[in-house]
C-alpha cells in the first residue's frame, strides 16, 4: 500500500513530461504551419491570375507577366522570360537609366552667340550661332508656364539689343551636332513620320520639333477649311485640301503626308460646318534649321533685320571655319538652361512623350559612349541593366527610347528588375515613383482604376502601339507591401480596352493579396 503514492507521483511526472514534449513539438510545428499559409495563398494568387490571363478570348494573343517583391522574390510568372514588344513601356528603360546615369538635377544648356564684330550702326558683321546640347524642352509647350518658344525667342532678341545689335549681316545658324545627324529611328514606320508622335530628335530642337495647327470650318459647305499654324511660321509649306462638309457630317481633317526630308505638308479630309475648331500637331524636318528659322522670324518681329538665311551648320561649306573662330570674335548673348530632369521626367512617364524619351536615350549615348545616336544610347542602357543585375541585359533589343519601333524587345522580368532597382535606391525613389501615372488620378491612368483598391494605389507606365498593350509599375498589396509588376500583351487582335480590363483585374488581385 505504501507504494501507491510513489506510483501516483511517477505517473504524474510522466504525464507532465508528455505534456512538455507535446508542447515543444507544437512549438516546433507552429512555424511550419505559418509557412504553409503564404505558400497556400501564393498557390491561390497563381490560380487567380492564371484565370485572368489564360482565357479563351485571348488564346490567339501572347501574354508576358511577371510580379515580384522588392527583394526580387517572384510571386507570379507567366512567360516572364519571353521577349515581348513593349510599346511605350520602353520608356521605363530610357527614363530610369537617364535618371540614374544623368541625375535628377541634370540640366541641358543652349547657347546663343554672335560671331564677328558689331559696327557703330549696331550691325553684326557676322553670324548668330545657336548651339544645342540635346534639350527636348527648348520652347516646349508641355513645360509649365512656357506654352511654346515665343517668350524665349523674344528674350533673346532683347539680349541682342542690350549688346547693341540692331541688325545681322550674316546667317542665323543652328548647331545640333551634339547628336549625330540621325534624325529618325530607322526602325519606325514611314507612314508615322508626319505626326507629332514621330517627331525626329536632334541636338538642337525647338517646339518639340513640331508645330500646332487648328482646323475650323469655312463659311459655307464646299469651302476650304480654315487652317492656322502655331507658331505662325513660314518654315512649313501648307497644302490645304480640307473641305467643309454638311453639318453633323463629322470631321476627318488631318495631315496626310510630309516627305521624310521635306517641310511641304499636305492636309486633307473634311470638317463639318457646325464643328468647333480643333487643334492637333505635326512634325517638321530638321530641328536645328527650324530653331534658327524661328529665331530669325522672331528677330524680324522685334525690329532686328537679318540679311542672311536660317541654316543648319551641317549644310554650310565653311562650318570648319566657324568652329575655329577665336574666342575674341565670339560674343555670348544668352545661355538657356532647361528645367532639371526631375521636372520633365513625368512627361515621359505620365503622358508618354516620345520626343523627350528619345532625347534622353541619345543624351545617355553621348554622355556614356561619346556619341549621341540611338545605338550608343541603347548600348549604354544595356550596360546599365547589367550593372543593376537585370537578367539577359546583353540581349535587350532597343532601337529607340520611346517604344515606337516594332523591333524593340524586352522581358517582363527585366522590366521588374528596373522597377525594383528604382524603388530600392532611396535617392531616386520619390522622383521616379511620382513620375509614373497615378491610378484614377492622372496621366495614362486618369480614366482607369477609379475605384478602391486600385484608386490612388497604383503607379505605372502604360504602353500601346497596334496589336500591343502593356502596363508595368507598382501596386501596394493588402499588407501595405509594395509589389512590382509587368504585364504585356502582344498579338492583340481586339479592342485595347479588353486587354485593359484584364490588366486592371490582375492589379486588383495584387492589391487584395495578403500573406497574413
Amino acid at each position: 500500500m505504501k507504494k501507491y503514492p510513489a506510483l501516483i507521483l511517477t505517473n504524474i511526472l510522466l504525464i507532465l513530461f508528455i505534456i512538455e514534449i507535446s508542447g515543444a513539438d507544437a512549438k516546433k510545428s507552429a512555424p511550419a504551419a505559418r509557412n504553409k499559409q503564404p505558400q497556400s495563398q501564393r498557390s491561390s494568387i497563381k490560380q487567380s491570375l492564371d484565370n485572368v490571363f489564360d482565357v479563351p478570348e485571348f488564346a490567339d494573343s501572347l501574354w508576358g507577366v511577371c510580379v515580384q517583391k522588392l527583394d526580387g522574390e517572384t510571386l507570379y510568372d507567366y512567360n516572364g522570360n519571353k521577349w515581348m514588344l513593349p510599346a511605350s513601356n520602353m520608356k521605363i528603360y530610357s527614363g530610369a537609366a537617364a535618371l540614374d546615369i544623368l541625375g535628377e538635377n541634370f540640366r541641358y544648356e543652349t547657347r546663343l552667340e554672335a560671331i564677328g564684330s558689331i559696327g557703330e550702326n549696331g550691325s553684326l558683321k557676322g553670324h548668330l550661332l545657336i548651339t544645342g546640347s540635346g534639350d527636348p524642352s527648348l520652347g516646349s509647350w508641355h513645360i509649365k508656364d512656357w506654352n511654346g518658344s515665343a517668350a524665349l525667342l523674344k528674350s533673346w532678341a532683347e539680349e541682342l539689343k542690350k549688346k547693341g545689335i540692331q541688325s545681322v549681316e550674316g546667317n542665323i545658324i543652328g548647331d545640333g551636332r551634339y547628336f549625330t545627324d540621325e534624325y529618325y529611328c530607322d526602325a519606325w514606320e514611314i507612314d508615322d513620320i508626319p505626326y507629332w508622335y514621330s517627331a525626329g530628335s536632334s541636338g538642337l530642337a525647338i517646339e518639340e520639333n513640331c508645330f500646332r495647327f487648328t482646323l475650323a470650318p469655312g463659311k459655307k459647305v464646299g469651302d476650304k477649311a480654315l487652317l492656322t499654324l502655331n507658331p505662325g511660321t513660314q518654315y512649313v509649306t501648307v497644302i490645304n485640301e480640307v473641305i467643309t462638309k454638311e453639318p453633323g457630317s463629322g470631321s476627318t481633317g488631318d495631315i496626310v503626308w510630309r516627305g521624310t526630308d521635306s517641310n511641304v505638308i499636305r492636309f486633307a479630309g473634311t470638317v463639318a460646318l457646325d464643328a468647333k475648331p480643333f487643334t492637333q500637331r505635326g512634325s517638321v524636318w530638321d530641328g536645328a534649321c527650324y530653331t534658327a528659322f524661328l529665331l530669325k522670324e522672331a528677330l524680324q518681329r522685334e525690329g532686328i533685320a537679318v540679311a542672311g538665311k536660317a541654316r543648319n551648320i551641317r549644310d554650310l561649306p565653311d562650318a570648319a571655319s566657324i568652329d575655329k573662330t577665336p574666342a575674341s570674335e565670339k560674343i555670348l548673348i544668352a545661355v538657356h538652361q532647361s528645367p532639371p530632369l526631375s521636372d520633365f521626367l513625368p512627361l515621359v512617364n505620365k503622358i508618354s512623350h516620345n520626343f523627350f524619351a528619345d532625347h534622353l536615350l541619345r543624351t545617355i549615348g553621348r554622355r556614356v559612349k561619346g556619341q549621341g545616336d540611338f545605338k550608343s544610347g541603347a548600348d549604354a542602357v544595356k550596360a546599365w541593366l547589367k550593372k543593376i543585375g537585370a537578367p539577359n541585359a546583353e540581349k535587350l533589343v532597343m532601337e529607340d527610347g520611346c517604344g515606337l519601333s516594332r523591333r524593340d524587345f524586352v522581358q517582363p522580368r527585366q522590366t521588374c528588375a528596373i522597377l525594383r532597382y528604382m524603388y530600392n535606391k532611396e535617392t531616386l525613389r520619390k522622383t521616379y515613383y511620382e513620375s509614373l501615372s497615378f491610378g484614377g488620378v492622372d496621366g495614362e491612368l486618369k480614366y482607369r482604376m477609379s475605384q478602391p483598391p486600385l484608386y490612388r494605389n497604383v503607379r505605372a507606365k502604360a504602353g500601346y502601339i497596334a496589336y500591343t498593350r502593356c502596363l508595368s509599375g507598382y501596386v501596394k498589396n493588402a499588407d501595405g507591401e509594395i509589389l512590382v509588376f509587368s504585364m504585356m500583351c502582344n498579338q492583340l487582335r481586339r479592342e485595347v480596352n479588353t486587354a485593359d480590363k484584364l490588366i486592371d483585374a490582375a492589379c486588383k488581385i495584387l492589391a487584395e493579396y495578403s500573406e497574413k
